[in-house]
């Protein structure tokens, strides 16, 4: 099956809710094989809105743009404190030598998780220096105008864009290249770039070309969070919905909803004449109330693993198949 290639591909067994565990939603760690105490440190409850795990992406380390109600529920001093001091006691309780996510292609360490909140939250509750503003409402407002005012030397630019490049979670060669362009074309100051140490212990595989990401140019500002790695795109027409777009293109409604920020996790949004991004395609399935999990691996003969990759929203061992009971997903 062929899926777009993610800069972290070897953790897709990780839900999209990622970990450590939020209120009313919880995730199993069963399956790493973690010593105690640092599986303990793991299920730590968190002081931060569940939102913010829907917030960051299973497949890719891009950050969308929060809207109000978004920002007004992430974005609070308490979820900042309870991301720091989790991080600080998953190093106290975890031994980095045997704690730690391996998925076959990449190993990680036991801090990952909690780093990809930490990166998407200051990304998205980015507050301009001057202003004090978050940036978040900011971008939100930018988008709704049809100006063409530069905006790329804005500190609602260059600050996230410098936590990003400064990240590894978030770095890319190109990316930083086109930071460091960026800062010396505004005369901006106040601004740091060091390359990163990359963040895997080890991989059993070459290591990807992150340079090889597609560079979006500064003056399109947030374009990087904007928009999804898209396999293709597609016009929508009178009449179409995104399960009709789905089996027409084979493709997974909920990677389809993913794909289109301009889409709610209904489909709501959808209308004619839009450009839409396609993910990959794949072999679909109509998902019925009679399925499970168990069912479509005995169905199609394939692994949970597989079913967790091509359908990052099946969490691990396929422990959040009945949050996605309706619409196509993928089976090959």
């Amino acid at each position: 099956m062929s899926k777009t290639a993610a800069v972290l591909r070897g953790l897709v067994l990780l839900p999209v809710v990622l970990a450590q565990q939020f209120p009313l939603r919880t995730t199993s760690y069963e399956h790493f094989g973690l010593s105690e105490k640092c599986f303990e440190a793991l299920n730590t409850t968190l002081e931060c809105s569940s939102q913010l795990g829907s917030h960051v992406r299973s497949e890719s380390t891009r950050v969308d743009v929060l809207d109000a109600d978004g920002i007004d529920a992430i974005c609070n001093d308490g979820c900042k404190k309870s991301l720091a001091e989790l991080r600080a006691k998953i190093q106290s309780d975890c031994n980095p030598k045997i704690d730690v996510f391996d998925h076959g292609l990449m190993i990680y360490p036991a801090t990952y998780i909690v780093d990809r909140y930490i990166y998407v939250y200051d990304i998205s509750c980015y507050k301009n220096r001057d202003t004090g503003n978050p940036c978040d409402y900011i971008l939100g407002e930018w988008r709704n105008q049809t100006d063409d005012s530069p905006r790329e030397c804005d500190d609602c630019v260059l600050g996230p864009m410098e936590i990003e490049v400064n990240s590894p979670i978030g770095h890319t060669e190109s990316r930083a290249v086109e930071f460091q362009s960026v800062i010396s074309s505004c005369g901006a100051t106040g601004y740091t770039y060091t390359s990163p140490l990359p963040y895997a212990i080890s991989s059993t595989v070459a290591p990807p070309d992150l340079s090889a990401s597609p560079t979006i140019g500064a003056q399109s500002w947030s374009a990087q969070r904007m928009s999804a790695d898209c396999a293709t795109t597609y016009h929508v027409q009178d009449g179409d919905t995104c399960d009709s777009i789905s089996i027409a293109q084979s493709v997974s409604s909920r990677d389809l909803v993913e794909a289109n920020e301009h889409l709610d996790n209904w489909c709501g949004g959808l209308g004619a004449g839009q450009e839409m991004c396609l993910p990959a395609q794949c072999k679909l399935h109509l998902l019925t109330t009679e399925d499970s999990c168990e069912s479509l691996l005995r169905q199609y003969g394939v692994s949970p693993k597989d079913l967790s990759e091509w359908n990052p929203k099946l969490y691990i061992q396929c422990d959040g198949f009945s949050q996605i009971n309706t619409g196509y997903i993928c089976v090959g």
